[in-house]
């Protein structure tokens, strides 16, 4: 299965991560020249896959970066270090989500897997004893709840992780508490696929092809399962009212005519 990693485009600059397994560095370009402006070294343990986040507020602007022995926000302006958290599953994949002046921040792979919020202010090192502790920077923490592939969702205050295994949970954002955790469909699917929001309907796709329909809701209430006929990996895209989804050997479109 072929993984890909992502730069973020912000304010005229290219935010690079490239965990590769050697000379991992964070780095961000002038867009319009190609020019580097700036480049640090980070210190993960092996490759990641992950794509960064920025986060803008009256404290200024910071690039939150996914991992496993290098989790943390940097300066948008010069790179420096603001944060540092480690542990959670060594191949990271998912995105950070940035919201509520918190990073929520999931890995799942080896003996790991949680799903935690962190706060945006950190200072210094913040890794708690263990995985599953929090402290004032990790507010709450999963230890059981995180996804491997899929970057979670957040709608409203309602944060929703779908695992490997199509187990889906529902948590509040702000505390961590979790309204449920359901399975989609009948089990053994993997699910590869990052969800999306459309209205008040949330869409999972199945590697199989299989798109679950969930409202938007602290109760778990699945509206509609409607199959591809395809292969599907790849998260959808939303746009003007149309869901487009691209499938081993064709991409499709969903919406009214």
């Amino acid at each position: 299965m072929g993984l890909c990693q992502f730069a973020h485009l912000y304010n005229g600059k290219v935010v690079v991560q490239c965990d590769v397994l050697s000379e991992k560095y964070l780095a961000v370009f002038d867009a319009e020249k190609g020019t580097q402006l700036w480049r640090v070294p980070r210190k993960e343990a092996g490759g990641t896959w992950c794509t960064p986040a920025i986060s803008v507020s009256e404290r200024g602007t910071q690039i939150v970066c996914n991992g496993w022995k290098d989790i943390g926000g940097y300066d948008f302006e010069r790179g420096r270090q603001l944060w540092h958290l480690e542990g959670g599953g060594d191949i990271p994949v998912p995105t950070p989500v940035v919201a509520h002046d918190l990073a929520f921040l999931t890995s799942a792979h080896g003996n790991y897997r949680p799903l935690r919020a962190v706060r945006l202010d950190s200072k210094g090192d913040i890794t708690p004893p263990s995985v599953e502790t929090t402290n004032n920077s990790v507010i709450w923490c999963l230890p059981r709840q995180g996804s491997y592939m899929q970057t979670p969702l957040l709608f409203g205050s309602m944060l929703f992780s779908c695992d490997w295994y199509g187990v889906l949970s529902c948590v509040e954002a702000g505390t961590g508490q979790v309204y449920y955790s359901e399975r989609l469909g009948p089990g053994g699917e993997a699910f590869t696929a990052s969800p999306v929001a459309a209205g008040q309907n949330l869409y999972f796709t199945s590697e199989p092809g299989n798109v679950y329909v969930v409202s938007a809701n602290t109760r778990f209430t699945l509206l509609a399962t409607n199959s591809l006929g395809d292969l599907c990996l790849s998260t959808p895209a939303v746009s003007e009212g149309t869901l487009f989804f691209r499938a081993r050997d064709k991409l499709i479109a969903v919406g009214r005519k």
